[in-house]
């Protein structure tokens, strides 16, 4: 086993496996990416494992890997062609010559696309090893494929392990309408990390507890951090009232999480307080599926709603920041029960209201409320038509003010809370 820096009088050095890194509004990436910097305030030297879809991050040294199969390489040739002229002219003949292995894949092995990276990444990370001379492995994900390939190089150089689960793996009432292969996979994937990782990180309390129902782990080495969002140095500018109440939706919108019950609760509003009418405005900023925009292009009232499409991690911050509400919105299912959106905790760091429509997840409910912030189960519309109304009653009275403490769920804090459990494995 390697020396520990307490040992060798250096700084911790952690091999980090993570599929996605230095993706501007990519959540797995953010979520890495933000965690990079306060962790090497503590002392934490690291090298990152990622995949070919990433550009190499200027945080630290960065190891790149290709997955082995013919649905990663489509899937990583989508990021490549955006910023290599090379694959923006071969793409077409690579994903031509690739089809038929592609069809054979899913025949044989229907699982995600990026499930084939852990063979690379293993040797990568591998590889590294004897000069880099790691104290740690630390995989986090977004494609489960970062734990499959950090778990076979704790086994092979017997280093210790920390694998962080950003999504659960197994979803107790889910579908499962890719395969049975993946419903098998990612349960036997996920018994394995709790069985065999030093300690297991998850996102919620609510993942977590599923996790140890299913699988009957060690409680003591399955942990909670939530992540959290880089701590704004700045207090929020103060908000003058304009024109208009700018309700202001950051991120994708697609399947069950789109406006549908916002805007027909707006409509029932509208109905019975038609005043409200002209003074509420509703901003985009990210990508829509075509039912979202269907959902949108069908709403009565032309003018209200504005599509800014996607831009860029700072301009969503600027768009945050200068919007009188912000508006959250969850997906419909289980996984929504279990998780909470990075999106808050970036919300929760601009000092305006969030008005959240979230999905049978009381944990997300408290952390919105008890901030001042308000709340809706996102499938009621009449629930939701109450909260508007009382979103924009207190706008036009001035009452409407930022919420009462700062967020403490800070990249900071979850860093100093990851250094605290990797001290008690290395």
């Amino acid at each position: 086993m390697a020396q520990t820096s307490s040992e060798t009088g250096r700084d911790n050095r952690w091999i980090v496996f993570s599929y996605f890194t230095n993706i501007d509004g990519k959540a797995a990436s953010q979520h890495i990416d933000d965690r990079l910097p306060p962790l090497m305030e503590l002392g934490v030297r690291p090298l990152l494992v990622s995949s070919l879809c990433s550009p190499p991050s200027p945080l630290a040294p960065n190891l790149r890997a290709p997955s082995a199969a013919p649905s990663g390489m489509r899937f990583e040739l989508r990021y490549l062609r955006k910023r290599n002229n090379f694959f923006k002219y071969a793409h077409v003949p690579i994903l031509f010559f690739l089809l038929p292995f592609y069809a054979i894949e899913k025949l044989v092995c229907n699982l995600d696309s990026q499930w084939s990276w852990f063979p690379f990444a293993f040797l990568r990370g591998l590889g590294s090893c004897r000069g880099f001379m790691p104290d740690l492995i630390y995989s986090t994900g977004g494609p489960p494929s970062a734990h499959v390939a950090a778990g076979m190089l704790a086994a092979a150089r017997k280093i210790p392990w920390i694998a962080e689960l950003q999504d659960p793996l197994v979803l107790d009432s889910r579908g499962w309408a890719r395969s049975r292969a993946m419903e098998k996979f990612s349960r036997r994937l996920e018994s394995f990390i709790l069985d065999r990782a030093s300690a297991v990180v998850f996102l919620t309390e609510g993942a977590r507890s599923s996790a140890l129902k299913r699988t009957g782990a060690n409680p003591s080495k399955v942990h909670v951090i939530y992540p959290g969002a880089p701590a704004n140095p700045e207090p929020a500018p103060k908000k003058t009232r304009g024109e208009f109440c700018r309700f202001a939706h950051l991120g994708s919108l697609g399947g069950s999480r789109n406006l549908e019950t916002l805007l027909d609760a707006m409509q029932a509003l509208f109905s019975s307080r038609p005043e409200f009418k002209e003074i509420v405005r509703i901003d985009l900023y990210g990508t829509m599926d075509r039912l979202s925009a269907e959902i949108v292009s069908r709403f009565p009232h032309p003018g209200i709603v504005t599509d800014f499409g996607k831009v860029s991690r700072r301009e969503a911050v600027r768009a945050m920041r200068e919007s009188d509400v912000l508006a959250l919105i969850q997906n419909q299912g289980q996984s929504a029960m279990e998780s909470i959106p990075s999106k808050v905790y970036e919300y929760l760091q601009t000092g305006r209201p969030i008005m959240g429509l979230v999905y049978r997840n009381p944990h997300l409910k408290n952390i919105l409320i008890q901030g001042g912030h308000y709340a809706a189960e996102v499938d009621r519309v009449d629930d939701i038509r109450e909260t508007v109304e009382q979103v924009l009653s207190a706008w036009q009275a001035g009452t409407l003010s930022p919420p009462r403490p700062p967020s403490r769920y800070t990249s900071p804090a979850a860093a100093q809370s990851l250094a605290e459990i990797a001290r008690t494995v290395m």
